[in-house]
Protein backbone atom coordinates (compact mmCIF):
# COMPACT_ATOMS: atom_id res chain seq x y z
CA UNK A 1 0.00 0.00 0.00
CA UNK A 2 1.36 3.07 -1.13
CA UNK A 3 1.60 6.22 1.35
CA UNK A 4 0.75 10.07 -0.28
CA UNK A 5 4.34 11.32 0.06
CA UNK A 6 5.33 8.16 -1.77
CA UNK A 7 2.34 8.17 -4.65
CA UNK A 8 3.40 12.34 -4.95
CA UNK A 9 7.12 12.02 -4.80
CA UNK A 10 6.78 9.44 -7.72
CA UNK A 11 4.72 11.65 -9.77
CA UNK A 12 7.37 14.34 -9.38
CA UNK A 13 4.18 16.87 -7.47
CA UNK A 14 5.51 19.50 -5.58
CA UNK A 15 3.97 19.81 -2.39
CA UNK A 16 2.93 23.26 -2.31
CA UNK A 17 -0.93 23.48 -1.64
CA UNK A 18 -3.71 20.38 -1.76
CA UNK A 19 -7.30 21.38 -2.22
CA UNK A 20 -8.87 18.37 -0.03
CA UNK A 21 -12.69 18.12 -0.97
CA UNK A 22 -14.28 15.46 0.60
CA UNK A 23 -12.50 15.75 3.85
CA UNK A 24 -14.99 13.72 5.95
CA UNK A 25 -13.09 14.10 9.22
CA UNK A 26 -9.57 14.56 8.15
CA UNK A 27 -8.39 11.31 7.65
CA UNK A 28 -6.14 12.30 4.73
CA UNK A 29 -4.43 15.47 6.65
CA UNK A 30 -1.92 13.21 7.90
CA UNK A 31 -0.55 12.34 4.94
CA UNK A 32 -0.68 15.24 2.86
CA UNK A 33 1.20 16.98 5.59
CA UNK A 34 3.70 14.21 5.75
CA UNK A 35 3.78 14.69 2.10
CA UNK A 36 5.39 18.18 2.79
CA UNK A 37 2.52 20.30 1.88
CA UNK A 38 2.04 24.12 3.09
CA UNK A 39 -1.31 24.02 2.88
CA UNK A 40 -4.18 22.38 3.01
CA UNK A 41 -7.43 23.44 2.36
CA UNK A 42 -10.62 21.00 3.89
CA UNK A 43 -14.05 21.14 2.30
CA UNK A 44 -16.96 19.29 4.15
CA UNK A 45 -20.40 19.22 3.79
CA UNK A 46 -21.89 17.48 6.70
CA UNK A 47 -22.29 19.13 9.51
CA UNK A 48 -21.58 16.46 12.11
CA UNK A 49 -18.36 15.37 10.12
CA UNK A 50 -16.84 19.06 10.10
CA UNK A 51 -17.14 19.64 13.52
CA UNK A 52 -14.73 17.08 14.11
CA UNK A 53 -12.40 18.10 10.83
CA UNK A 54 -12.50 21.81 12.15
CA UNK A 55 -10.65 20.66 15.59
CA UNK A 56 -7.34 20.11 12.87
CA UNK A 57 -7.98 24.06 11.77
CA UNK A 58 -4.11 25.61 12.21
CA UNK A 59 -1.94 28.13 9.93
CA UNK A 60 -1.63 25.18 8.10
CA UNK A 61 -5.19 23.93 7.79
CA UNK A 62 -8.20 25.72 6.54
CA UNK A 63 -11.77 24.00 6.66
CA UNK A 64 -15.02 25.16 4.63
CA UNK A 65 -18.72 23.63 5.65
CA UNK A 66 -20.19 23.00 2.17
CA UNK A 67 -20.04 20.79 -0.46
CA UNK A 68 -18.24 21.95 -3.74
CA UNK A 69 -20.94 21.49 -7.17
CA UNK A 70 -21.62 22.92 -10.58
CA UNK A 71 -23.24 25.78 -8.92
CA UNK A 72 -23.77 27.85 -5.79
CA UNK A 73 -26.50 27.42 -3.42
CA UNK A 74 -27.47 24.36 -1.75
CA UNK A 75 -28.22 20.60 -2.64
CA UNK A 76 -29.74 17.86 -1.32
CA UNK A 77 -26.89 15.54 0.56
CA UNK A 78 -27.60 11.85 1.49
CA UNK A 79 -26.31 10.93 5.06
CA UNK A 80 -26.10 6.58 4.74
CA UNK A 81 -26.31 5.92 8.50
CA UNK A 82 -23.59 3.77 9.70
CA UNK A 83 -20.98 4.19 6.91
CA UNK A 84 -20.35 8.10 6.73
CA UNK A 85 -17.80 7.54 3.85
CA UNK A 86 -20.55 6.88 1.18
CA UNK A 87 -21.70 10.62 1.84
CA UNK A 88 -22.84 12.38 -0.81
CA UNK A 89 -24.70 15.04 -2.80
CA UNK A 90 -26.58 12.83 -4.91
CA UNK A 91 -28.66 9.71 -4.15
CA UNK A 92 -27.29 6.50 -3.66
CA UNK A 93 -28.76 4.29 -6.96
CA UNK A 94 -30.99 1.62 -5.11
CA UNK A 95 -30.58 -0.93 -8.18
CA UNK A 96 -26.74 -1.23 -7.10
CA UNK A 97 -26.77 -1.33 -3.55
CA UNK A 98 -29.17 -4.08 -3.46
CA UNK A 99 -27.46 -5.94 -6.12
CA UNK A 100 -24.22 -5.37 -4.10
CA UNK A 101 -25.35 -6.16 -0.39
CA UNK A 102 -28.86 -7.42 -1.11
CA UNK A 103 -32.29 -5.47 -0.11
CA UNK A 104 -32.40 -6.12 3.85
CA UNK A 105 -29.13 -4.51 4.37
CA UNK A 106 -29.82 -1.63 1.31
CA UNK A 107 -32.90 -1.10 3.23
CA UNK A 108 -31.39 -1.00 6.80
CA UNK A 109 -28.65 1.82 5.60
CA UNK A 110 -31.44 3.76 3.50
CA UNK A 111 -29.68 7.56 3.82
CA UNK A 112 -31.52 10.05 5.32
CA UNK A 113 -31.15 13.30 3.50
CA UNK A 114 -30.53 16.83 4.38
CA UNK A 115 -29.75 20.45 2.60
CA UNK A 116 -26.03 21.78 2.61
CA UNK A 117 -24.56 24.46 0.82
CA UNK A 118 -22.90 24.30 -2.45
CA UNK A 119 -20.50 26.43 -4.09
CA UNK A 120 -18.38 26.24 -7.33
CA UNK A 121 -14.92 25.83 -6.84
CA UNK A 122 -13.91 28.98 -8.71
CA UNK A 123 -16.73 30.53 -6.41
CA UNK A 124 -15.45 29.21 -2.68
CA UNK A 125 -11.60 30.27 -3.71
CA UNK A 126 -12.60 33.62 -4.49
CA UNK A 127 -14.78 34.70 -1.75
CA UNK A 128 -11.86 33.14 0.48
CA UNK A 129 -9.25 35.28 -0.84
CA UNK A 130 -7.15 31.86 -2.08
CA UNK A 131 -7.04 31.95 -5.56
CA UNK A 132 -3.48 30.22 -7.01
CA UNK A 133 -2.50 29.58 -3.24
CA UNK A 134 -2.93 25.67 -4.34
CA UNK A 135 -1.83 23.06 -7.03
CA UNK A 136 -2.77 19.65 -6.07
CA UNK A 137 -6.95 19.15 -6.20
CA UNK A 138 -8.02 15.88 -4.60
CA UNK A 139 -11.33 14.87 -5.16
CA UNK A 140 -13.39 12.20 -2.54
CA UNK A 141 -16.93 13.15 -3.31
CA UNK A 142 -18.55 9.84 -3.99
CA UNK A 143 -19.57 10.65 -8.07
CA UNK A 144 -19.90 14.17 -7.81
CA UNK A 145 -16.97 14.52 -9.37
CA UNK A 146 -18.07 15.94 -12.72
CA UNK A 147 -20.07 18.73 -11.48
CA UNK A 148 -17.32 19.53 -9.32
CA UNK A 149 -14.65 20.53 -12.18
CA UNK A 150 -17.36 22.21 -14.36
CA UNK A 151 -17.59 24.16 -11.45
CA UNK A 152 -13.41 24.83 -11.49
CA UNK A 153 -13.03 25.61 -14.90
CA UNK A 154 -10.90 28.71 -13.69
CA UNK A 155 -9.38 26.97 -10.46
CA UNK A 156 -8.20 24.48 -13.37
CA UNK A 157 -6.20 26.24 -14.71
CA UNK A 158 -3.92 26.97 -11.62
CA UNK A 159 -3.49 23.26 -10.79
CA UNK A 160 -0.45 21.17 -12.12
CA UNK A 161 -2.11 17.81 -10.40
CA UNK A 162 -5.21 16.13 -10.00
CA UNK A 163 -5.73 13.05 -7.68
CA UNK A 164 -9.47 11.59 -7.31
CA UNK A 165 -11.84 8.84 -6.87
CA UNK A 166 -13.54 7.30 -10.10
CA UNK A 167 -16.34 5.44 -10.50
CA UNK A 168 -16.73 2.71 -13.19
CA UNK A 169 -20.11 1.58 -11.97
CA UNK A 170 -23.09 4.07 -11.26
CA UNK A 171 -23.43 3.82 -7.49
CA UNK A 172 -25.40 7.07 -7.45
CA UNK A 173 -28.16 8.29 -9.19
CA UNK A 174 -26.10 10.58 -11.89
CA UNK A 175 -22.64 9.85 -11.27
CA UNK A 176 -19.89 10.54 -12.98
CA UNK A 177 -18.07 7.95 -14.79
CA UNK A 178 -14.41 7.52 -15.46
CA UNK A 179 -14.94 8.01 -19.31
CA UNK A 180 -16.92 11.19 -18.03
CA UNK A 181 -13.98 12.42 -15.38
CA UNK A 182 -11.06 11.25 -18.16
CA UNK A 183 -11.89 13.11 -21.01
CA UNK A 184 -13.04 16.56 -18.94
CA UNK A 185 -9.58 16.59 -17.56
CA UNK A 186 -7.82 15.89 -21.09
CA UNK A 187 -9.38 18.50 -22.54
CA UNK A 188 -8.38 20.81 -20.07
CA UNK A 189 -4.79 19.67 -20.78
CA UNK A 190 -3.99 17.10 -18.17
CA UNK A 191 -2.75 13.67 -18.89
CA UNK A 192 -3.39 10.24 -16.56
CA UNK A 193 -0.42 8.81 -14.72
CA UNK A 194 -1.94 6.62 -12.48
CA UNK A 195 -4.97 4.79 -12.02
CA UNK A 196 -6.16 1.77 -9.65
CA UNK A 197 -9.45 -0.78 -9.16
CA UNK A 198 -9.85 -1.19 -5.58
CA UNK A 199 -10.04 -4.65 -5.43
CA UNK A 200 -12.60 -4.60 -2.22
CA UNK A 201 -15.44 -3.20 -4.70
CA UNK A 202 -14.69 -5.56 -7.39
CA UNK A 203 -13.06 -3.02 -9.76
CA UNK A 204 -16.22 -0.73 -9.80
CA UNK A 205 -14.57 2.35 -8.18
CA UNK A 206 -10.92 3.34 -7.75
CA UNK A 207 -8.97 6.61 -7.91
CA UNK A 208 -6.72 8.27 -10.38
CA UNK A 209 -4.16 10.71 -10.73
CA UNK A 210 -3.35 13.26 -13.23
CA UNK A 211 -0.73 15.80 -14.23
CA UNK A 212 -0.78 18.63 -16.26
CA UNK A 213 0.98 17.88 -19.67
CA UNK A 214 2.84 21.37 -19.55
CA UNK A 215 4.26 21.34 -15.90
CA UNK A 216 5.85 17.51 -17.01
CA UNK A 217 9.52 17.33 -16.95
CA UNK A 218 10.57 18.13 -20.69
CA UNK A 219 13.33 15.18 -21.91
CA UNK A 220 16.81 16.32 -21.44
CA UNK A 221 18.32 17.05 -25.03
CA UNK A 222 21.50 17.05 -23.13
CA UNK A 223 24.40 14.15 -24.06
CA UNK A 224 24.09 11.88 -21.31
CA UNK A 225 28.51 11.89 -21.49
CA UNK A 226 31.36 12.83 -23.62
CA UNK A 227 31.20 9.52 -25.35
CA UNK A 228 28.47 10.88 -27.53
CA UNK A 229 29.95 13.56 -28.72
CA UNK A 230 32.59 11.53 -30.43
Amino acid sequence: MYTLRTLFRTHLVEPRGVIYAGAHIGENLGGFLDAGFESVLCIEPNPEDFLLLQKNASERIRCINAAVSDRDGSSSYYMVPGVPTLNSVLAPDTGYWVRLVGEELAQAHAPQRIEVQTYRLDTLLEQHGLVGRYNVLYLNIQGGERAALQGAQRTLESLDTLFTEVNFEPRYEGCALFDDVDALLRASGFRLMYLEKFPHSAGEHGEALYRRISSLPKPSLEPLSDLENR
